[in-house]
């Protein structure tokens, strides 16, 4: 039985670790061509390497900071070289800050919007053209229960991907039907950045990481953190033909903590 993905070429921004690499791997195991796109150059290529030398299709690195529109510009026409044009646009890469409003800087909320959602906008708007041409892609941009629903500590992140679901929207109804544009919205995931959440608590609070940790999975109907891997499965499914008849659309992976 072919595999969905059989030579399908597939640009994942942020894939240096995390949902990133777990989404690229998923679309490698698939037949997918690969390219992994990071700010971290070193370990994006280290992580392309790691995949590359588990056999099957081609993954190939690129440092980029998605809030570049240079980067962006070469990024994209780099990946339609390497993968023959560009099939699947996965914006993963993203970032978080905690603090108090009041105490959020202007420096802290430029980053956080300008990674999260100026550079799913640069990707979008540089990706776009190429599908067109092609008459077909699929954009799938992974935002975040956050995007949904208020979290005191977390509002400028809130508002960001917030941002990134409802810009998705939009251009869905712009670029339907040649391409389809779905969100995922991750709900609380075993990263690097959920342990990075963990330690910014605990200085703020005061509270004990298994009390935080204990109070956090009390939210969650299905019991457990999410794992990358979960999200890698729900991005696959949005960008196969499994889902062709959806667009516009901002798919929870939360273990029920979110049902909105």
């Amino acid at each position: 039985m072919a595999n969905r993905f059989d030579g399908s070429g597939v640009l994942v921004t942020g894939g240096a670790a995390g949902m990133g690499r777990a989404i690229a791997t998923a679309f490698q195991a698939e037949g997918a061509n690969v390219v992994i796109a990071d700010i971290n150059a070193e370990r994006v290529a280290q992580t392309a390497k790691e995949l590359s030398s588990a056999g099957g299709s081609t993954v190939t690195s690129l440092g980029v900071d998605v809030t570049n529109e240079e980067q962006v510009t070469e990024m994209v026409r780099r990946g339609d070289e390497v993968l023959g044009g560009i099939d699947i646009l996965v914006n993963n890469a993203g970032v978080i800050t905690m603090d108090k409003i009041v105490d959020v800087s202007e420096k802290d909320w430029d980053f956080v919007m300008d990674v999260n959602a100026k550079g799913v906008f640069l990707c979008v708007k540089a990706v776009i053209p190429g599908m067109l041409e092609r008459d077909g892609g699929k954009i799938v941009n992974i935002a975040s229960q956050a995007g949904k629903r208020g979290y005191k500590l977390f509002a400028h992140y809130c508002a960001s991907k917030a941002a990134v679901i409802v810009f998705s929207k939009g251009v869905a109804l712009e670029v339907a039907p040649e391409i389809r544009i779905n969100c995922v919205c991750p709900g609380i995931v075993n990263t690097e950045m959920m342990e990075r959440e963990y330690a910014w608590e605990e200085e703020m609070t005061g509270e004990s990481k298994d009390s935080i940790k204990e109070r956090w999975m009390s939210g969650i109907p299905m019991g457990r953190f999410q794992e990358p891997e979960d999200i890698a499965r729900v991005t696959m499914f949005l960008a196969s033909d499994d889902s062709s008849e959806m667009t516009g659309q901002a798919i929870n992976v939360t273990g029920g903590m979110v049902m909105e």
